[in-house]
């Protein structure tokens, strides 16, 4: 048994023996380095309240009161009860790919500032021209009218441009997770979309079924994601089509899809769907998607879609409705 534990003792992950009794027989020098103290003779479970310091944003890892962040894997002792506990710490891999992940993004930032410069600058310009005409007083009410329209579509592209960017950079940033009715996200999206089908004279046809579904989300990243998708299906769409936006709960998911019946998708842009700044609109910064993919996965959810050119497309986001960390820790 001593050369058991010796082997133990030089392993770097931290390993802990809990017996059948639920208290820990042995814990090898990086368990007491990775923790602060010694665990010998200590009941697991009070050692799990005292040391394990679960947060929104664990997902499958664990984070400890010191703050460091580690996987759990637990695994039954042979032929005796009891299990036998390594902890890995995570806490400089998850650093180091956050570190990459910020360069990555800085570099994308800098063609987005280009990318995005040009995107605002034309309709920015038409509509600081449309206001000069509303300020004349030689219009009549339907001039005024119709150059009120254009001004708040120029205005919308504006806001997509913006919320598409401001998404884009915050998408490594930590977010901030909390309990929302799935009913008052859909709420919150047709709230937000609606004005920009009616001047785009494409109806939506909602078909909800989220009675009583809770999602565990940023919601203002999710909202955006969806938002994304249902305006480039209002976008695909001729006037006087509809685009179907479709909520269901099942077997532990929530999903949304949003189907519309426009021009598709061709086989070039299908490569490079997702790719930031890849875009077949002439008007378009190319971050929506990469936006909707990134907001999907930060959730640990996945993005379902087809599309045939000429046909029409369906984007559908699944997400998962329980999301945080199993610490349970089962004995013996």
């Amino acid at each position: 048994m001593q050369s058991n534990y010796a082997l133990i003792d030089a392993m770097p992950n931290a390993v802990i023996l809990v017996n059948g009794q639920g208290i820990v027989d042995y814990c090898n020098p990086s368990s007491i380095q990775l923790i602060g103290t010694d665990l010998n003779g200590e009941l697991w479970r009070d050692c799990v309240a005292r040391t394990f310091t679960p947060k929104a944003d664990d997902w499958h890892e664990v984070s400890l009161h010191n703050g460091r962040r580690v996987r759990v894997d637990i695994s039954s002792l042979p032929e005796q009860p009891g299990q036998l506990v390594v902890l890995t710490d995570l806490t400089e891999t998850r650093d180091l790919q956050a570190q990459l992940a910020h360069l990555q993004r800085l570099s994308s930032m800098g063609r987005m500032v280009a990318s995005l410069a040009h995107q605002i600058r034309t309709p920015l310009a038409t509509a600081l021209l449309y206001s000069e005409h509303l300020s004349s007083n030689n219009l009549t009410e339907d001039q005024r009218c119709q150059f009120s329209r254009k001004l708040k579509t120029r205005l919308h592209d504006l806001e997509h441009h913006v919320n598409d960017m401001l998404l884009f950079a915050k998408s490594g940033q930590q977010s901030t997770l909390a309990d929302v009715d799935a009913d008052d996200l859909v709420n919150h999206i047709k709230q937000s979309v609606e004005a920009y089908a009616a001047q785009r004279r494409v109806a939506i046809r909602w078909q909800d079924d989220d009675e009583g579904t809770a999602l565990r989300i940023n919601q203002t990243a999710v909202a955006g994601a969806i938002q994304n998708l249902i305006t480039n299906a209002i976008d695909a769409s001729q006037q006087g089509q509809s685009v179907v936006v479709e909520t269901e709960t099942s077997e532990g998911f929530w999903s949304c899809s949003v189907r519309d019946t426009g021009v598709g998708i061709d086989e070039a842009m299908k490569q490079r769907l997702f790719t930031p700044f890849a875009t077949n609109k002439t008007h378009g910064t190319g971050l929506g998607l990469a936006v909707v993919d990134m907001v999907t996965k930060a959730h640990n959810g996945r993005i379902e879609w087809q599309s045939e050119k000429g046909c029409g497309s369906e984007f559908r986001i699944v997400l998962p409705i329980v999301q945080h960390a199993n610490l349970e820790v089962r004995y013996g």
